[in-house]
């Protein structure tokens, strides 16, 4: 079976003894609809531990200009392996890459076994219809599409399976992976739920919508993926999704919308992974990012145990001292007036301001202040927007438990609220995205008053009454604009490397201490454990 081909050596750490459902009896396993779902949902678990676990996540952050995960004493140099995803030095036996690797295959795997258990299901003799058979088979293929396409992305493409009995294959080439991407997309987003009106929540199941802005990303990112300009057709279905014709979608009128406690709701939310505190909790990426005490700073004890991580990529080399590289400094790229540069503050029911922990991490509410347990043991943390211990020497080997202003993209309640703790979904598309993809189509095209016009109905939300004191313009408006502009509103979701590679950027500029690095580093080796279960596998270039 596939389940144990495909996801290379890895997947015997998995249980292979679970009772596959290709192979229940149908008559005795389909005896309801719950069975189906049960069905349904399996790869889609594999689809939300690649980001809540950070498999994904990490290789489309730290590795670039806006993320990062520098050494912190002895916490975090973890055999040197964040060193390596920041200087682009990965290497074959690295465990982060490995990790995606597998993830992507699960995924593939797993959906393969569900689409052969549901397709011989009688669904009208459990009250489903015809028509949800079709919604639950062209979801999983659209999944596999989306799992074939960032495999495309990170690894430069994977064998193509077509069913769970398939023996081990060598890898198809680039092109037949985004013509198989094409042609199932396609296939699939016709017979995909549409949605009907803004009231309409996200279930994390792929929508129309959805399905066709996966075939608009794999258009805009053809140059990247096969060399193939097909900007024309990523326009043409991107303005046709912000025209309605794939459902109903509308920018959220706030900037916090699509990220607070019920951004389910979001008018602008395409495809969230679905969380709740208790169910399926998404939470992977918030402890990972916030100081070791941060329960203080959010008045929150049930946050538990913070690991003091990630952060955003340094804006100075030292207090005082401004880094001047056109890429990274994220933090210095949000104007001094936009709401989401302010600490981020919890005031009850819900509400809350601001997007960072930043400077003395002292609650306002309850006077709480955080204090360090490590190099800092004892002391308040202040946190500040560079890496460099001593004050001197500043790159991923000097950090401190004060480095780094951190991220709150996903609310945090207080103690009060508790209930609300891990209810943000985790946005991995939304309409904004649809704007900007639809912007930088017309910047590719001359047309860059257009593309400022539609970047700019969403920067005048991040500000007082709408009044933006830095519209992007025709004349301000070049890639490295743009590239700011994408930094600063997709933030941590996960979009920054595959962005980088499909403007040319991710190896040939200089940020931080990061060096260009080879172009062959614009795609992740085949980890040596795939090759040495499939000797079919052929390694990728520079590798």
């Amino acid at each position: 079976m596939v389940l144990g081909l495909v996801a290379t050596m890895a997947l015997t750490g998995c249980n292979l003894d679970e009772k596959f459902y290709s192979e229940a009896n149908p008559d005795t396993f389909y005896t309801s609809q719950e069975s189906v779902y049960s069905v349904l949902r399996n790869p889609f678990r594999h689809w939300h531990y690649l980001y809540n676990q950070r498999v994904y996540w990490l290789l489309q952050e730290v590795t670039t200009d806006e993320m990062c995960c520098p050494a912190r004493a002895a916490d975090f140099y973890d055999n040197g392996d964040w060193v390596r995803l920041h200087g682009h030095s990965w290497s074959t036996e690295d465990g982060k890459v490995k990790n995606a690797y597998n993830q992507m295959n699960y995924i593939v795997s797993h959906a393969l076994v569900s689409i052969e258990g549901l397709s011989g299901v009688d669904y009208p003799a459990l009250g489903l219809t015809e028509q949800d058979k079709a919604d639950h088979l062209n979801q999983l293929n659209a999944l596999m599409a989306y799992a074939y396409m960032r495999s495309l992305d990170l690894f430069g493409g994977l064998p193509i399976y077509t069913s769970p009995n398939d023996k081990p294959k060598a890898r198809n080439s680039r092109k037949e992976n985004f013509d198989y991407i094409e042609r199932t997309l396609k296939a699939a987003i016709p017979n995909l739920h549409k949605r009907e009106s803004l009231s309409e929540h996200q279930d994390g199941y792929i929508t129309m919508g959805a399905g066709a802005m996966l075939l608009a990303q794999l258009y805009l990112n053809a140059v990247a993926f096969i060399g193939e300009d097909r900007y024309a057709d990523a326009e043409t279905i991107l303005q046709d999704i912000y025209d309605g014709k794939y459902g109903v979608y509308e920018l959220d009128p706030t900037w916090y919308g699509p990220h607070c406690f019920t951004n389910h709701e979001s008018p602008e939310a395409m495809w969230y992974i679905p969380s709740e505190t208790s169910k399926e909790e998404f939470k992977g990426c918030n402890t990972r990012m916030y100081p070791y005490n941060a329960k203080n700073y959010f008045d929150c004890g049930s946050l538990g145990k913070c690991y003091n991580g990630f952060q955003l990529a340094p804006s100075l080399e030292k207090e005082g001292v401004p880094y001047t590289t056109k890429m990274g400094r994220p933090f210095a790229k949000f104007h001094e007036e936009d709401l989401r540069k302010k600490p981020y503050v919890y005031n009850g029911d819900g509400k809350y301001e601001g997007m960072f922990l930043m400077g003395l991490q002292k609650n306002p509410h309850t006077g709480k202040v955080v204090k360090g347990t490590k190099l800092k043991n004892g002391k308040q943390i202040v946190l500040v927007d560079y890496v460099n211990i001593t004050g001197n020497k500043s790159d991923m080997l000097a950090g401190d438990e004060n480095s780094g202003i951190r991220l709150v993209k996903m609310p945090v309640p207080n103690d009060k609220d508790v209930l609300l703790l891990y209810n943000p979904d985790f946005p991995v598309m939304r309409f904004t995205e649809v704007v900007y993809n639809l912007a930088e189509c017309r910047f590719h095209r001359g047309d860059k008053e257009g593309a400022a016009k539609l970047i700019n109905s969403v920067r005048k939300r991040n500000f007082e009454n709408g009044t933006d004191p830095d519209p992007v313009t025709a004349s301000n408006l070049d890639i490295y604009r743009l590239a700011d502009e994408y930094m600063i509103e997709f933030l941590g979701e996960a979009h920054r490397r595959t962005d980088l590679v499909r403007w040319g950027l991710f190896t040939t500029e200089k940020w931080w201490d990061k060096e260009p690095t080879p172009e062959t580093r614009n795609v992740f080796c085949i980890p040596s454990e795939a090759i040495y279960a499939n000797p079919l596998l052929e390694q990728n270039p520079g590798y």
